[in-house]
């Protein structure tokens, strides 16, 4: 169950939202936005970071907050942006004002290697078959870097809209405008290879009872 306006209650470290994806799942987040009204915030970073983990992104979001308030931990705002970012990405927009913060706070330095972890975190997962880890991905390079990489933002988006995302697409084209017309039939047959070498297209196969997949 979604309770996102209850997410942003949590920013004032008062109460917390879930997007649990199980009852077990449930129950845990429960058990932490209690912990945060009891203002027992080392047992609620404790009982967040678990599900923060497994990709509950209200979870990821509220471990951020605590994270970037010093409470149950000291103050780190690098795991702070790390985690909204993750929270982000699963398209919790309620994270987009505390990921665009930090990013504007921290140093270059900081920022890189947040996104190295993000991108080792969403490419094991990607070689893991995960539906949306294209996607996540894409947005990384495209939205989250320093300096977007068009290139590799295509290649994504591209194996997302190729999953059936039509989000995707968007994306898709609109990186295409930073790439010069003559390099794109490469960066295209890139993303055919890359896509080919990821579980995806062996799914989809399986999926078709046949070599070929079916355009709807």
């Amino acid at each position: 169950m979604m309770r996102h306006a209850a997410a942003i209650m949590v920013f004032f470290l008062t109460a917390g939202a879930s997007a649990a994806q199980t009852p077990d799942e449930d129950a845990r987040f429960d058990a932490a936005t209690n912990a945060v009204r009891d203002r027992d915030f080392r047992l609620a970073v404790a009982l967040f970071e678990p599900l923060a983990e497994a990709d509950v992104p209200d979870a990821q979001f509220n471990l951020a907050v605590l994270l970037r308030e010093g409470r149950g931990r000291p103050q780190n705002h690098v795991e702070a942006l790390y985690w909204s970012a993750l929270a982000l990405l699963s398209d919790g927009t309620y994270a987009q004002d505390m990921v665009t913060e930090l990013l504007e706070r921290l140093p270059l330095g900081a920022r890189q290697a947040v996104m190295s972890r993000l991108l080792d975190r969403l490419t094991a997962q990607a070689a893991a078959g995960e539906p949306d880890a294209p996607r996540k991905l894409a947005r990384v390079y495209a939205e989250l870097m320093p300096e977007p990489d068009a290139r590799l933002a295509y290649i994504w988006f591209s194996i997302c809209y190729a999953l059936g995302d039509n989000q995707c697409g968007e994306g898709r084209e609109e990186m295409a405008e930073g790439i010069d017309p003559e390099d794109l039939i490469d960066v295209q047959i890139e993303a055919g290879e890359r896509f080919a070498s990821l579980p995806y297209a062996t799914m989809q196969d399986a999926g078709n009872g046949s070599g070929t997949t079916q355009i709807p």
